[in-house]
């Protein structure tokens, strides 16, 4: 995809009154509570959305990988949810977002160091362009997650003033 064409799915091809957030992890059942209550902080948002395969994936013929990961590359932010290995599909989905420039949180529940050794690469590597935190239990992961949306919203219209200011200056010299 041309990145004028990028900007413009981004601007104008998107939901103009929310933001989707695409949750991503293992889905053997393991993180079932942790992802039904992420996906119901990013909705307690009215300027955001969820998008969560259980409830949005089409009913009908499985859908492909490549499916989500488009779906992970057009969302807005990412959540990953670690507890242990993860799929070729996280990872495709991860790299779609990271790609796509979408803001991306990693919240791993449990002892870092108990991460397959892989896992815990591939987060060394993150963690030089994403914070991540750790998590005990699904009301903690709530809370970071909560703060962590909170931040980015702040943050963003911090940035989009910013550059209106260099904007401003730059019309004046």
């Amino acid at each position: 995809m041309s990145t004028e064409s990028l900007d413009d799915e981004i601007c104008y091809g998107r939901d103009h009154r929310s933001v989707r957030i695409f949750v991503s992890s293992k889905m053997d059942g393991s993180l079932d509570e942790e992802r039904q209550r992420a996906a119901a902080v990013i909705e307690r948002r009215p300027t955001h959305t969820a998008w969560w395969w259980e409830r949005d994936a089409p009913i009908g013929v499985l859908h492909s990988v490549k499916e989500c990961a488009q779906f992970a590359g057009t969302s807005d932010g990412l959540l990953l949810i670690v507890a242990g290995p993860l799929s070729d599909v996280i990872y495709q989905e991860y790299q779609a977002a990271k790609e796509a420039q979408a803001e991306r949180y990693i919240l791993i529940r449990g002892d870092f160091d108990e991460l397959p050794s892989e896992v815990r690469e591939f987060i060394r590597r993150e963690r030089g362009s994403v914070v991540t935190r750790n998590f005990k239990n699904a009301n903690e992961l709530e809370s970071l997650l909560h703060d962590a949306l909170n931040m980015t919203a702040v943050r963003a219209m911090r940035e989009v003033q910013l550059m209106r200011r260099r904007e401003t200056r730059q019309r004046h010299v």
